[in-house]
Order: structure tokens, then sequence, then C-alpha cells
């Protein structure tokens, strides 16, 4: 390592010998001065000799000379700069949009692809739930021409195994009729030893047993969390063709029994709506998400055929059901002690007269509004959290109450809002067949 000192008279040894530098004034074309590398006369770096006067050269003055034609090249190129400039900007920006919407889309693609349609999962579906779904058929009695055929077919539906046991869901307008029937599994077994658990004609539900190995039961989903539009199955024996796959959306949620203008569903039943194909023979069958799950059981359609207006009792409301048959052989219900008006209660404030609740016309001596405190002539817009916006669903809401919970209840007592707990009594037991 050198020992160079920052000393500008000092020299590197390491540097190389210079070489000869000629030095030039701006604007002209004599050398000024001509020094050798090794010379003993070299001034000290930075430097030049001292000149006399009149040995300076004189500096000339540059000029710049133009045309007419240079001037025209210059003005073109200023106006296509002009017009150009704002074309490539365009260019740009359009470029990184569709840079951004080329990416999107890409994005899009590679989602899609990780998510099979319907076409894909369906067949899936119906694998994983098919072997779930039976076909009932009530076995009875024919008389024709003084004549009676005993043991025979009066009536066809479908059903739901729902437990490893044997447990089957149905609706109890396919068995009614008659005590005896037949259950026909997807893999070809059949069965006459079917018992009768239970039934609730409110719903429309019946439950059977039967004593078969190695049977599959099918899951049950929650229908609360459906979203309509969501695509749905539905499996069962229409018109006696078991097995038979049909396919729809969720229509819509929250319909209920009154809505038809049925005599014959008078109670506050709900539904779901979808138009998944459903026929005669279809009922008791069960409508499928497309997790496999079941979400309702088919019941009824609108019309004597098929014209896409199809409902479903929610699993939901079919499962709690089906385990209190189980368990209790019956179904119970809850009963506030009110009489109420169908007339919709509207807010005056508001333009479109919308629906705020529903107003008590009486009340049930000794019943659970009474003991609350409840008045005739207060309007309920609350129950347990739920808005109530009409009649029918308020009687839906106090129905499927189980007996004994207590839930608050908020009223309108001189357009002043009120708060109850209401402990729900039992409704009377009613006895069918």
């Amino acid at each position: 390592m050198s020992n160079f000192q920052n000393d500008p008279d000092s020299v590197n040894p390491e540097t190389p010998p210079s070489r000869e530098l000629v030095y030039e004034y701006l604007g002209t074309s004599e050398p000024t001065a001509n020094f050798a590398s090794h010379s003993t006369n070299v001034p000290p770096a930075g430097s030049f000799p001292p000149m006399q006067a009149e040995q300076r050269p004189q500096q000339e003055p540059i000029v710049i000379r133009t045309s007419p034609l240079s001037i025209l090249l210059f003005v073109l190129c200023f106006l296509l700069a002009l017009f150009l400039i704002p074309n490539i900007a365009q260019q740009i920006s359009y470029s990184l949009t569709r840079g951004s919407e080329r990416a999107k889309a890409e994005i899009a693609a590679e989602f899609l692809k990780a998510i099979p349609d319907n076409k894909q999962i369906i067949p899936w579906v119906v694998k994983n739930t098919a072997p779930s779904v039976v076909s009932v058929k009530v076995i009875g009695n024919v008389r024709s021409d003084e004549t009676t055929i005993r043991n025979v077919p009066v009536g066809q539906g479908s059903g739901i195994i729902v437990d490893k046991d044997g447990y089957i869901v149905t609706n109890h307008h396919v068995i009614r009729d008659s005590h005896n029937y037949r259950v026909s599994l997807s893999d070809g077994r059949e069965t006459d030893n079917v018992r009768l658990v239970g039934f609730d004609p409110i719903t429309d539900l019946a439950v059977l047993k039967i004593n078969l190995s190695e049977i599959m039961p099918i899951t049950w989903g929650d229908s609360n969390s459906l979203e309509v539009g969501e695509s749905v199955l539905a499996i069962g024996s229409p018109y006696s063709f078991a097995n038979t796959v049909t396919c729809g959306i969720i229509s819509a949620k929250e319909r209920y029994a009154q809505e038809f203008e049925m005599p014959f569903r008078m109670q506050p039943q709900e539904y779901l709506q979808t138009d998944a194909a459903v026929n005669p023979g279809n009922s008791g069958g069960p409508l499928i998400n497309m997790q496999g799950e079941v979400i309702g059981i088919n019941t009824m359609i609108l019309g004597e055929t098929y014209r896409g207006i199809c409902f479903a009792i929610p699993s939901t409301l079919a499962k709690r059901v089906y385990e209190e048959i189980r368990e209790k052989g019956r179904v119970t219900y809850g009963q506030l002690g009110i009489y109420m008006s169908d007339l919709p209660v509207t807010d005056s404030r508001d333009e479109g007269n919308r629906s705020i609740g529903v107003r008590v016309t009486s009340i049930v001596p000794g019943g659970a509004a009474e003991k609350a405190g409840m008045l005739a002539d207060d309007v309920i817009t609350n129950w347990n959290g739920l808005e109530i916006r009409g009649y029918v669903q308020l009687n839906h809401a106090i129905l499927f109450t189980p007996p004994g919970t207590t839930v608050k209840v908020t009223c309108l007592r001189d357009n002043k809002p009120i708060e109850f707990e209401v402990t729900v009594d039992q409704r009377p037991v009613r006895r069918f067949r």
C-alpha cells in the first residue's frame, strides 16, 4: 500500500506516465501550448504559463445561421408533437385500462375454473343423496263392481331416510288414507314392515319406520340460510317414476298457506317456493341444495299439474316436527291468548302505507297475553326480534314458538312503544282420526 499524501505537489508513484495534452480555446483551431509529459518546466497542475496581451488570440463569436427550411421543419415538428402527444397519452391510458381489465378477466377465469358449474356438481349431489330417497306406496282395498281387491296400492308418494335406525319423513297427506305401507329403496329392496310413528296434519308431516339394515340417512340442511336464486334439486317418484331428479332454484321464501286461498290450508304454515318440477308422487320427497343437504320437504304445487310454482316445507321446521314426533309421538304448539285483526295497521307518516304490525282485538282471560299485561287495541310490532308485517306472519311465529318459551313482545299503545315479556302457553292438543 503506497504512502500517497494529499499534497497537490506530490506524485503517486503508481500513476502511469502522463500523455501529451493539447488545450484549445473555444472558437479557435490552433493549439495554445504543448507540454511534454516529462518536462522539468511543467507548471503546477491547473495553471497556464503567463502570456502577453498581444499573444492572446481574439475569441470569435459563435453565430447560429438559420434558413427558412429549418424554421419550417421546426414548426412542423412542433405541430406534429402537439398532435401526437395527446394521442400517445390516450393510448397509454387505454393500454393501462386494457391491462387492468385483462388482469381482472384472467383472475376471474382462474376463479371460475376452481368452481365447478352445476352440470358438473349435480350428478355428484344426486349420487350422494339418491340412496336416502324412498318411494312410499299406500296399501289398501279397492272395490269395483261389487268386487273388492285387497292389499293393492291406493296412493303413492316419496320420503327421505333421516336416521340410520330407519326413520322416514314424508307428508301426512301421502299416508293418511291407510295404515299399511310399502317402502321401496333406491337399491331395489322393498319392505311392507312399515310402522307409522306419528303424524301432524298442521304441518302435513308424518314419520314412518322401517327395519332394514345398511340404509343411508340424508343430511339435514339449514333452510334459514337459503338465498333466493340458489340452485336446488327435487328427487322423488312422480307418477310412480322412481328416482326422478329435477332442477330449479329457490324462487321465494316465507310463503304462507293463506296466500294460496286454498280452503284446506287454513293453518299459518310457511313454505319455500321453487320452480324445480314437482308433480303428484313427489310429495314427501326432498328439496336438496348443492351441498347434498335436504333443505325442504316437497309438499304441493299450484294447480293440478306443474306450472313452475311449487312449495316445500322448510327443513328447520320439518326437522323440529320429526324430532318431536319421534320423542313424544306428537307436536306441541305455542299460544299467546289473543284474537287479532287481519286488517293491516299502517303508519300514517309513511307515504307508502307500509304495514307496521297487527292489532289485538281481544284478550283471552287467563292467557299468556293477559298475564303479561297486554290489552285490546295494542298493536304488536315485534315478536322476539322479528319485525311483524301481518297477521299471518305473527300467527306463524306464535304457533311455532315452543310452549314455555319466554319471548320479548313490542307493542304500540297510544302510538308509544311498550315492551312485554310473555311466556308462551301450549295450544290444546287436537285429536286427529
